[in-house]
């Protein structure tokens, strides 16, 4: 990404004509290179045209224009962009409270501003800068939002909450988790990494309910202990939770599916006549639909030989018990499908001593690493 951005540079001032006009484009992946380049230029004039861009834009081009500023506005950039923000109504506070939450400033007057709104994206954005311990109306945007009629409003208010140490926040998390309906489903991951023994009951039990499972499958590999793993085994024998099963199988034990050798063998789907295909299908595959499925004959046989080896009572992640340094190690080095949950585990648990932005390129992700490690050193002396 960074080289071909630095290929465009090379256009020199001619570069300000050319991403002024992709500003426009229909394509918001263009839009947001085109702000990103702008905003990281020293080109005269680029900042301000990203600024005119914001005041013009609608929710999606602002949403894609603010993105490009996250990942590499510079302080002129940025500082335009707020004044322009700070002055537009409720769609422009929560832009730069996401802004602002993506650069670890605290938010101001325009969280209130955002949390006003009636759209829900707006509102979440707000609650996301209330995350942070220093942003003004924090508590009161997250106390209200905890029976916010929108379920993805009131579960950002639950994470922020959560993150601060709210009672209040832990039990509305509880509260919805035992739901038998998919909007228990983003709750049981926070059981699974944050609750007792009794919390993660609910998760086991969430496995029975089908549209509860994909969640409470990704919440058992969180919960990392002998049990969950039996549970996966499992589930490895459905069709449709299996490869499900088999990532959450590989993230507590370690064990790779096709290093060794516990995949099973698919066979390519056969390709429909043209005549009988459906040309508007959408062809990308869900994520996990590209996972490796799980043999579970083998995958039994591998889990019995290592069985001896994990504690029935231990959480374990890629086969290690789940130490404050084992956790921290795999978000430096581990997969990035669960860092962000684990950067959510860790905030919470030393209450935003340890803190990285899993959005951000891999060079600033690395620099708050670091000074995150530094902090729970500091934090550990005192």
């Amino acid at each position: 990404m960074h080289g071909a951005l630095d290929g465009v540079r090379v256009a020199g001032a001619a570069l300000v004509d050319l991403a002024t006009d992709r500003l426009r484009a229909e394509d918001f992946y263009e839009v947001t290179v085109s702000a990103a380049l702008l905003a990281s230029s020293d080109a005269p004039g680029s900042a301000e045209v990203v600024a005119a861009a914001i005041g013009s834009a609608d929710d999606r081009r602002l949403t894609a224009i603010v993105r490009g500023l996250e990942l590499l506005g510079s302080p002129e950039a940025l500082r335009a962009a707020a004044a322009v923000l700070s002055a537009q109504s409720d769609s422009g506070a929560g832009a730069l409270c996401r802004l602002k939450t993506f650069r670890r400033v605290a938010a101001g007057d325009e969280l209130l501003t955002a949390f006003g709104s009636k759209n829900p994206a707006t509102r979440i954005s707000a609650l996301h800068a209330a995350l942070h311990p220093t942003s003004r109306h924090a508590e009161h945007a997250i106390s209200q939002a905890l029976d916010d009629a929108d379920a993805s409003v009131r579960f950002a208010a639950v994470e922020s909450g959560v993150c601060r140490g709210a009672g209040q926040a832990w039990a509305t998390a509880t509260r919805f988790a035992r739901l038998p309906d998919a909007n228990a489903g983003p709750y049981l991951k926070l059981l699974a990494m944050l609750g007792t023994a009794d919390d993660q009951e609910t998760i086991y039990a969430a496995l029975r309910i089908p549209a509860l499972q994909r969640s409470a499958i990704w919440a058992l590999g969180h919960i990392g202990m002998t049990r969950a793993v039996d549970a996966c085994l499992a589930g490895m024998r459905h069709e449709t939770v299996a490869r499900a099963c088999g990532e959450a199988y590989c993230w507590m034990t370690g064990a790779d599916l096709v290093r060794d050798g516990i995949a099973a063998t698919e066979t390519p789907a056969d390709v429909a006549a043209f005549e009988n295909d459906d040309l508007d299908a959408n062809l990308v595959p869900p994520p996990e639909a590209l996972w490796p499925r799980p043999d579970p004959e083998l995958v039994g046989k591998h889990w019995s030989e290592r069985r001896s080896t994990f504690a029935a009572d231990v959480r374990y992640i890629h086969g290690r018990p789940a130490t404050t340094d084992a956790i921290v190690g795999m978000i430096e080095t581990g997969p990035m499908l669960r860092r962000p949950d684990l950067v959510f585990e860790m905030r919470t648990k030393t209450r935003g001593q340890y803190d990285v932005e899993p959005r951000a390129f891999s060079n600033r992700q690395h620099q708050m690493m670091t000074a995150s490690r530094s902090a729970l050193r500091t934090h550990g002396e005192r």
